[in-house]
């Protein structure tokens, strides 16, 4: 706990007046300065958020008086801010607001608008999860699809996607973190933006972002060492023991289970041009100008460096305005790059023992500026100037930082690199698997303070020479042709059921059985170098075959699950239309499925005998013509989502036979002209971009026994003009119909938070504004 309370008395008051109490907190676990915010804003703001309360502020010191309620509610919104204090550096005005808008304090009384767990377990699934309404809105889903025989559910998408404001998007500007990729949002409101960002399918543009606010968060920890937070419904891709990709939400995610990382995607950003501009302090008339107006290579080496065994800081008093940055190091090729930096400008480099000090406020505030934070070791990351550069400037700052913090083991080759921050270890995990290299990170212990290591192995650490490299001889040299492929870190999981499936209908000698047995039987796990041997001799173009094909050239890094840790952070998501899914630490991200779960417990209860799943397969017009190939290959991108739910909610056996037999179709919209469906449970997705004809055609194929559910996000219209929706003018033209349900999904559906402000009637008065 970071606040120690102690309560006194209530102080004398006239009997009019409700009787009021004292509150002492010390802050000792956060810079009071930077809590209480300049000139005390901060504290300020709460106060004005409680009428009738008082808060005295001396040094790390607090009193507060009022009504008892309104003091444990000021308590528990002071903790909340600590927290984001720590995790951040700093406190913003947004996040002051944020929290008091999640505690419910507006109103004084503490009590938010907390959600009870409201819904009945719709539909287990395979893996042994549940889902089930989760908040007041999807219950009303759930009894409504279960009163009427069609039901629209209009609402964002992607309900409970979000992951923590740190978290690093691959986008085509760089690793940028989410959280500015949302500079500027109102906690719980969509905001339109288009970025560039990575998916598992290559690069696609957003539609909107969500700020989140404060939510509940589950950190999760792979044997390799990634990590990534996000709510508990923010769903990974996995891989289920038939070896079929599946969509599953943290919180039903088990130790041991495999989520799919995406490697060597080769995105990086293009910005190299530096805008500083050094405003000198009154008195300033020696220091010497440093101008850099391109993040060349050389001074992004240098940045390596300075990450490594450097630090900088503003000199103490006596000395106004100056400041030093230190290069400490006993190889004389890094001495002589660090001389050659500052020869450029101008500036002097004396050398005390194995220190480089640079006096020169200059060269402090470009580097500041470049995002080269005047931190501790154990706080330091990777510039956001490094982030955001070409590959180029990216591996010689790499270069820079393995000259000073790494090694090369002299007996097998193997690179590592030793920090004592994890956010820069991290970092460079998830820059070198964008480079193709896989990285094991590691813990240890210490008395003082745990240090961090990040390791190549074998084909790894040859691959980390090809693409990166040493600017030191005498680390270069070290280089070993590796004697193993690490066929324990980077295997293919859950392949040995289709593998039997595959061997059993083929002919093959006592040898070649050999080859396969142990993979069979799940006693080891493939390498890709191996999977791809083993394809080669199954041959053939069969389903088994095909899976596998497909999970190989895919190459994803499969990395087991092994710790999980409650948390809670500021959160965010982005919007990406057709593919749902982006890269967010290097993790591949989707969304959830409850209409799909109520399809299929209806079919297993025998309520209905098929299921129908179809949505439109091209934003505005479904010209299938033109796209290549047969007719599955030119929807399945389209249907994908689809798929993705089915196969969480259904054996993967279960599933193809209802396929095959047709109890469970997946259908373009344009193929549904015509048909009458009958004793089914029919779902229309993506509904917004549907057109008016086509859901009035859709709407009239329902026949008897039948029930419907249309769902739609009215944010991510693709069509021409939004008044070609169908879902917009169903919504004019069939409210009020007996039988017809209308159930409008709002952001309190899409993060559990105790403030739920309705977003469709915001959409409504927007809307209104327009006309």
């Amino acid at each position: 706990m970071a606040i120690k309370p102690g309560c006194v008395p209530a102080l004398p008051v006239e009997p009019a007046i409700k009787p009021l109490a004292e509150k002492k907190l010390t802050i000792d676990q956060a810079d009071p300065l930077l809590l209480f915010g300049f000139n005390d804003i901060h504290l300020r703001r709460v106060e004005a958020a409680f009428p009738e309360t008082q808060i005295i502020a001396r040094g790390n010191q607090l009193t507060l008086r009022g009504s008892t309620d309104a003091l444990n509610h000021i308590e528990r919104l002071l903790t909340e801010l600590i927290i984001i204090l720590n995790r951040n550096g700093n406190l913003t005005d947004n996040d002051v607001e944020t929290a008091l808008a999640l505690l419910g304090s507006e109103n004084g009384n503490g009590t938010g608008t907390a959600k009870a767990d409201v819904g009945d377990v719709v539909l287990f699934t395979p893996s042994g999860g549940m889902v089930r309404a989760k908040t007041p809105n999807q219950a009303r889903l759930v009894e409504a699809a279960r009163r009427s025989d069609i039901v629209f559910a209009i609402g964002p998408a992607g309900t409970g996607k979000c992951v923590a404001g740190d978290t690093l998007v691959l986008t085509d500007q760089g690793l940028i973190r989410i959280e500015a990729l949302a500079s500027d949002t109102i906690p719980n409101e969509f905001e339109d933006r288009s970025h560039r960002v990575m998916s598992m399918n290559g690069p696609v543009l957003t539609s909107h972002v969500y700020n989140g606010g404060l939510s509940p968060t589950i950190r999760v920890t792979t044997k390799h060492g990634f990590e990534i937070e996000g709510t508990p419904e923010h769903p990974l891709l996995t891989i289920n023991p038939n070896g079929q990709y599946v969509w599953k939400r943290i919180d039903e995610l088990r130790m041991g289970d495999f989520v799919g990382l995406r490697r060597n995607t080769q995105m990086f950003g293009n910005q190299t041009t530096i805008n500083y501009h050094y405003e000198r302090n009154p008195g300033d008339y020696t220091s010497k100008d440093v101008i850099l107006n391109e993040l060349d290579l050389d001074f992004a080496y240098f940045i390596g460096l300075m990450i490594g065994d450097g630090c900088m800081h503003k000199n103490g008093k006596g000395t106004p305005g100056g400041a030093t940055v230190m290069l400490s190091t006993s190889d004389e090729a890094i001495s002589s790059h660090t001389r050659s930096i500052c020869s450029r400008f101008g500036l002097r480099s004396p050398q005390y023992g194995y220190d480089h000090r640079i006096c020169s406020t200059q060269l402090y505030g470009l580097l500041i500026h470049l995002g080269v934070r005047d931190v501790p070791a154990h706080k330091k990351s990777i510039p956001h100037a490094i982030l955001r550069a070409p590959k180029g400037q990216i591996i010689a700052f790499l270069q820079g930082l393995f000259d000073a913090d790494g090694t090369v083991d002299r007996r097998y080759g193997n690179v590592s690199l030793s920090t004592s921050s994890k956010q820069l270890a991290h970092e460079v995990q998830i820059v070198l698997l964008n480079l193709g290299i896989v990285s094991t990170l590691k813990s240890r212990k210490t008395t003082h303070r745990d240090s961090y290591r990040v390791e190549m192995y074998g084909a790894e650490a040859e691959h980390f020479f090809d693409e990166i490299g040493f600017r030191l001889d005498r680390k270069q040299v070290l280089r070993k042709k590796a004697a193993c492929h690490n066929p324990n870190l980077d295997v293919v999981p859950n392949v040995n059921l289709v593998l039997d499936t595959a061997v059993r209908t083929r002919t093959f000698t006592r040898a070649q059985h050999k080859l396969f047995y142990d993979y069979r039987i799940g006693r080891r796990r493939p390498s890709y170098t191996k999977l791809n041997e083993l394809i080669e001799l199954l041959a053939g173009d069969d389903e088994p075959v095909q899976r596998l094909r497909h999970t190989a050239s895919d190459h994803f890094l499969w990395s087991e699950i092994t710790c999980f840790q409650k948390s809670q952070a500021h959160v965010y998501d982005l919007t990406v239309p057709v593919e749902h899914n982006f890269l967010a630490n290097g993790f591949i991200n989707h969304n959830t499925y409850t209409g799909v779960a109520l399809a299929v417990a209806a079919l297993k209860s025998r309520q209905v005998k098929r299921i129908i799943l179809c949505r439109p397969a091209v934003e505005a017009g479904e010209r299938l013509g033109f796209l290549p190939g047969d007719f599955r290959e030119k929807v399945d991108p389209y249907l994908r989502p689809l798929y993705d739910a089915l196969e969480e909610m259904l054996p993967g056996d279960k599933l193809r036979a209802y396929l095959e037999q047709h109890v469970i179709e997946i259908v373009p919209l344009a193929f549904m002209r015509g048909r009458t469906l009958s004793t089914a449970f029919v779902i229309l997705d993506e509904a917004q971009n549907a057109t008016a004809m086509q859901m009035k055609m859709f709407l009239t194929r329902i026949g008897v026994n039948s029930r419907t559910i249309i769902t739609g996000d009215i944010t991510q219209i693709d069509l021409p003009t939004r008044s070609q929706s169908g879902l917009l003018e169903a919504q004019q033209i069939l409210e009020g119909i007996d039988g017809i349900d209308f159930v409008y999904f709002d952001q309190g559906d899409v993060v559990r938070h105790r403030l739920v402000k309705d977003i469709i009637n915001a959409y409504a008065r927007h809307n209104g504004d327009e006309e």
